[in-house]
Formats: C-alpha cells, structure tokens, sequence
C-alpha cells in the first residue's frame, strides 16, 4: 500500500516518465530462446550421428520423443520408450534433464522475487505455484518410493520405545480421551439434512437424468421424509 501510494503521488505531481524507462526482457521469450538453442542442439547431434539417408524422417521422430519425455516429467510419470536404441535415448535424457534442470530454476528465481516483493506478473505468480506444487508432488513421491524401497527406518524396539513413553506421558498428565458421540446426538438430523440438501442441489443442476441418478434422487426424498430411519 505504501509503496503504491508512493507511485500515485509521484506519477500526479511529476507526470509519467514511460519513454525514459528501459524495457525489460520479458519472462516468454527468454525461456523460447533457450528452448529454440536446445531444440538446435539436439538436431545438431541428430544429424552427426544418423546416416544421410534417415536423417530427416528420424530428426521429428528424436524430437517429438524429446517432448514426450519432458511432459512425461512434468506429470511425474516414468519415461520408457521400448526398442529405442540407447545412443538416441542416453541423448535425450541429456537434453532432457538440461530443460529439467532449466525448469526447476526458474521455477525457484521466480519464488525468489515473490518472496522479495518485486514486481511480478500475475501469470507468473500463478504458474509459478503449479511449478512448486509439481516439484513437491514429485519430490514427496520419491520420499515414499524411498520409504517403501529402504524403510521402515524405525526398528521394532524403537516403536515400542515411542508407544511405551506416549502412553506413560498422557497417564503423568492425566489425560481423558474424547467420547465419541452419542447415538442420540441432537444435531444429527440437521446434519443429515444439510447433506442431503447439497446432494439434492448437485442433481438439480443436471439436465437429464440417468438410472442411477433417478434412483440416488428417490433415495434422498426417501431420506428426507423418514430422517430418524437412517
């Protein structure tokens, strides 16, 4: 709010200064240079390494399988093409964990500047969560392969250990655990109902009805006119 009343202040008492600024080089077209070097680098390779013959029918094929491989990681996704020869392959896992690499660095400069208040564009804070998001998904699927791989890492003894100490500290505190509720709770049919309501709601929306729903909706009348029979 400061600052921005600062600019509103400055920008009424000195007027815009828009031709004096320099522009900025945006996010987009940084990220496509790179993309058209690395795409230029691994047709550069393609074409040392195939024969004069298949180099152009094979050229799209390496390239769309470089695409392939890159969207299979963003959706954390193994990555296996069966009979491709390993030169090729080894050569796309090398372009591919460069672009990864790349990924994942803007993806935490861009946090960066978030965290530091600079001026970011809205598409870029809002991309920049689902880059987040993607890496810690991948992140914590890797933790549990890990875990089920090489785990558990806490023996036998020491969970009895744990246990043992838990239960001796909530009996020092003379800790009560919470009942639970009641059979003849007083707020359950308005529950029921509310719920109810909101299913009513998501069937009411649709057009046409199928059998299935026909039947779920006869069951919610049901339910509303015998509540105490549930």
């Amino acid at each position: 709010m400061e600052r921005w009343l600062g600019n509103l202040l400055a920008r009424q008492f000195e007027g815009r200064h828009s031709k004096a600024q320099a522009k900025n080089v945006t996010k987009q077209p940084v990220e496509s240079h790179f993309d058209l070097e690395l795409r230029a680098s691994v047709m550069h390779d393609i074409l040392d390494m195939m024969p004069q013959g298949v180099k152009q029918n094979k050229s799209r094929v390496i390239l769309s399988h470089l695409s392939e491989a890159f969207r299979y990681r963003k959706a954390n996704i193994p990555w296996k093409v069966p009979g491709m020869p390993a030169p090729i392959e080894n050569m796309i896992l090398r372009y591919f964990k460069a672009k990864a690499d790349r990924w994942t660095n803007i993806a935490h400069y861009n946090r960066e500047r978030i965290k530091r208040g600079g001026t970011v564009d809205k598409t870029v804070v809002t991309k920049n969560l689902g880059r987040l998001t993607r890496l810690w998904l991948k992140a914590e699927e890797e933790r549990q392969h890990n875990y089920l791989k090489d785990g558990p890492y806490v023996s036998a003894e020491e969970a009895v250990a744990i246990y043992t100490t838990t239960v001796h500290w909530l009996e020092s505190r003379k800790f009560t655990p919470i009942p639970f509720p009641p059979l003849s709770y007083k707020h359950d049919t308005k529950l029921l109902i509310l719920a109810l309501e909101r299913l009513k709601e998501g069937l009411g929306l649709q057009i046409r009805l199928n059998s299935a729903a026909r039947e779920e909706l006869g069951l919610i009348e049901q339910a509303y006119d015998n509540p105490p029979k549930l």
